[in-house]
This record gives structure tokens, sequence and C-alpha cells, in this order.
């Protein structure tokens, strides 16, 4: 029988169901599953393990987000040691592509420093900016941001609340009113794609209660994405998100992306074995 281990964080802090949704729908393929703690990785007698596991006993390994911070290089620097061609998210991947300056060239106008003073000289140059945290998720501490004594006390409020990190400022796209789209892509396929309108803000994240429904991709935005999505495949990374304003990308989300549950609270059908067979596909298993 196949087998998978996925490494999962502390279930009742979950922002998505996909820590029990993936391991089920890898379950009704056929897969035995076991779930472990991210904190459970170790090295023992020069192996790497997983509590009693030897993670090369599996046939495929899926850390499912980052777990604690604090352990989280070390815990990266360890399962390195592992074939790469073994995960479903690789550490490469993980350690690299998840975020917001991977591919640049398709996103808003952007700037990036821990310095408030740079990005403050962008700010008085005019126009409408978004300013948060590169580390940052679910819409906390976003803020949109003008030229004005206010919008430059927000600056200085965001860097004292994250001392000595790096900050991010993009041009506020005015498409946003219309909403932003989350697709996910599994294995180098799009699985689907859904709008988040928001709803009181420029803050487009089902988190903040935005309004979903469901979408087609088309044009542009539909080439973009499939780009992404195969070089996504092709670096190791087999479940991500890839979220689009306009004809934009946002950002790429390849921890642990959420989408799965909206998507079946939106009347679609059960994406998860979807999901499982792209991989599956995708790593030859």
């Amino acid at each position: 029988m196949r087998s998978i281990l996925f490494l999962l964080g502390d279930s009742e802090k979950a922002h998505n169901d996909n820590h029990l949704r993936l391991p089920a729908a890898f379950r009704e393929a056929g897969w035995d599953v076991v779930c472990k703690s991210h904190e459970a990785v170790a090295i023992a007698s020069n192996d790497v393990v997983v509590n009693d596991h030897q993670p090369l006993d599996f046939d495929l390994i899926w850390p499912l987000g980052f777990g604690r911070q604090v352990s989280f290089f070390d815990r990266m620097q360890i399962l390195r040691a592992l074939p790469e061609d073994r995960f479903v998210v690789s550490v490469d991947a993980l350690t690299y592509l998840h975020g917001k300056h991977r591919w640049l060239k398709h996103m808003p106008e952007t700037y990036t420093s821990c310095d408030p003073e740079d990005l403050a000289r962008q700010i008085r140059r005019g126009g409408s900016w978004i300013l948060k945290p590169t580390a940052g998720s679910y819409g906390r501490d976003v803020g949109l941001v003008e030229e004005t004594e206010a919008g430059l006390r927000q600056l200085a409020n965001l860097s004292a609340q994250y001392p000595g990190a790096y900050l991010m400022l993009q041009r506020f796209l005015p498409e946003i009113a219309a909403g932003e789209t989350r697709t996910l892509v599994a294995g180098g396929c799009l699985i689907g794609s859904y709008l988040r309108v928001p709803r009181g803000d420029f803050r487009a994240n089902v988190a903040l209660s935005a309004d979903t429904t469901p979408a087609r991709l088309e044009g542009h935005v539909c080439s973009m994405v499939m780009e992404i999505a195969t070089e996504l495949k092709a670096l190791g990374a087999g479940f991500a998100a890839i979220d689009t304003v306009g004809s934009k990308l946002i950002e790429v989300n390849v921890a642990n992306p959420g989408g799965l549950e909206t998507l079946a609270n939106l009347g679609q059908p059960e994406l998860a074995a979807a999901v499982v067979s792209s991989i599956i596909d995708w790593r030859g298993c």
C-alpha cells in the first residue's frame, strides 16, 4: 500500500481544514496516511526521524504550513537531508517560493525594504499604496496609505510593530473593488478558482468576511497563472494558491493555502480528490 506522511501544525489554530480534507482524500484513494507534528522532526543515530517513523519509508511527505517560526530553519535543514522528490511541497519551495517576491515581473509596482525611510520616499511620490509586512497573511496589518502625514504615520507605526523587519509597498490596484481571484493548482494543473470581493474595505480575505463566488480564468490572466503553475511544478511545489487582481499577480502561497473548503461551500465538487490525483500523477506514485 502506498503511504504519505503529513507534517501538521496546531489544528486549533488552523485557518482552513486542509489538515482534515487532504489526509481524508488520500485515504479515499487507498493510501496509508500518517499525520505527525512538525515538531516531531528530529535526527536520531544520524537518521532523520519523525517520532518512531522513518520518513523514507513513505512514498510522499507533505509539510502543511511552516510549523513554529522559532524552529523552522532547523527543521528545514533536517528535512533537506531527504530526497526532494519525495515531498509534495519541497523544502526549497517552502523556503524560497512562498510569499510576495518570486514573480515580481507579474506584480504591481513594488518596493520592499527594512529601512522605513526607503518606503517613505516612495509614498511621498504620491498616489495610493498598499503597505504590508512581507511575512503577513490573512490580511493582518495590511494598510492603504496615501501621500499624507497620516500615511507616513501608518508606515512608522507598522515599522515599530515589526522592528527591523522587511515591509512591502505596492501600488494600489483599483480593480480590487471587483475582487481578487484565488486559483488552486496541483501538480501543475488548475484545480479551481473563486473570486473574493472585499466587504467594507480593500482587503479581499475570506478571514475578513469577503464575499466569494466561483470564477473562471480567461485570457492573459489564465496564461499567467498557467505559466506560474508550470514553474511551481518544476520547482517542487505540488500544491499552491495563486492570487490575482485584474491582470496582476498579488502573491503565491505554497505553505498551506486555503480554498478547497471555500470551493466546497460554493457548491463545487469535492476537489481534494483532484488535488490528490494530480499530485500522484506528478510524482509518479
